[in-house]
This record gives C-alpha cells, sequence and structure tokens, in this order.
C-alpha cells in the first residue's frame, strides 16, 4: 500500500499537497474556481522549495483526507504513468559569446581558450532554520581561489553563510560552456555567472 499524506499550506501559499512516498507531489490551489490536483516535477525549483517546506521545514501542517476542501476532486491515490515517465526537460538556452564581450576576450587570450573560476554561493540561516527552506544563491565571483575563500571566511555571520563552488569556463565557436559543480540546495544558472564575470572584466 502506498505511503499518501496531505499538507494544508493554503495559510502562505493557498495550496494543498498530497504527497505519495513522500516523493511525488501533487498540489491543488484552494482559490481556484475549478482547483484540480497538478503535478510538480521532481526535476524543478518548485519540487524542491515545497519539499523542504513540508519535510526539511515543517512549515506546511499535516491534516487527513477528510479535512481537504469540500470542492476539491478526489486526491491522487496512486502514482500515475506521467510521474514515472516524465518528459524530457527542455533544453537551456545556450550561452552565446556575443552577448558576454569581455568574457570572451579574455577566453580567447587563454591556452585552450579555458579558465576555472571561483563561485560563491550565499545562504541565509534563517531560511535555512526557520523559513521555506535551504537555498544557496549567487552573491560573487573570484578569478583565483585564495581570494575566494578569504572572502568566505570573512563574511561568514550568525545569519549568512558562504559556500565555494569551482566553474569550468570554455570558449567554444559561438557559445561559451559554463560547467558549474553544483551540489543540493545550490540554485543558480550559467548565465548568472557569466553575467557577473562579464561585469568582473570590463
Amino acid at each position: 500500500m502506498l505511503d499518501i499524506e496531505f499538507y494544508d499550506d493554503s495559510w502562505d501559499s493557498n495550496y494543498y499537497f498530497a504527497c505519495i512516498e513522500k516523493y511525488y507531489i501533487f498540489a491543488a490551489d484552494r482559490n481556484s474556481q475549478s482547483p484540480k490536483w497538478e503535478f510538480i516535477d521532481p526535476r524543478g525549483i518548485r519540487w524542491d522549495a515545497v519539499h523542504q517546506r513540508i519535510y526539511r521545514n515543517g512549515r506546511a501542517d499535516k491534516i487527513s483526507k477528510a479535512e481537504l476542501p469540500a470542492n476539491f476532486p478526489p486526491p491522487p491515490d496512486s502514482i500515475p504513468p506521467e510521474a514515472i515517465n516524465l518528459p524530457p526537460l527542455p533544453k537551456e538556452a545556450q550561452l552565446l559569446s556575443e552577448t558576454y564581450p569581455a568574457v570572451t576576450k579574455y577566453l580567447g587570450t587563454l591556452e585552450n581558450k579555458s579558465v576555472e573560476i571561483y563561485v560563491v554561493l550565499i545562504e541565509d540561516l534563517y531560511e535555512s532554520e526557520l523559513g521555506d527552506g535551504k537555498f544557496h544563491y549567487l552573491d560573487r565571483i573570484f578569478m583565483d581561489q585564495a581570494p575566494a575563500e578569504e572572502y568566505c571566511t570573512k563574511s561568514q555571520t550568525d545569519t549568512d553563510a558562504y559556500h565555494l563552488r569551482k566553474c569550468r569556463v570554455k570558449l567554444d565557436g559561438e557559445v561559451i560552456l559554463c560547467q558549474l559543480s553544483k551540489q543540493p540546495f545550490d540554485h543558480l544558472s550559467g548565465w548568472e555567472v557569466l553575467k557577473l564575470m562579464n561585469d568582473k572584466l570590463n
């Protein structure tokens, strides 16, 4: 028998959630005129945020099936095929070299047209412990490791933590490859990194 749980998060997000095996999450909006249960793709940022609200930070209230709003359709009681056979994720847009002229010029001067940079992420410790969840967002980039490590150490406070990641940036024809060493809870994209790098090199 499947483990199915129900959560009321309507006090904050207007949503109720049905969770199967603590992984397959479905959401229904209480403010919708025709509410329905929508599957949340577990590969996306929204799934991470909702899963943390429920199972990491306990922000949603656990309820029984009988406590769901009366106008809701019956909640899912099995794992639907679309939740198992997920469609391919859309391809990320290529990072065109012409969009980042300073980065392109700099890479063109390097052997193999490639460099390793250092990306600093910031974490709001209050949100991690008592808020919506643990999230690491882009703060700044460094071209060298030593100043990046020094910045992380000196910037730590009771409310903010800093995390260091390596990133390989390479010019490949008309595009720039941005190979991030992402870890759980990291939320950043290649274009964000390249924008900061481009600004730094200007």
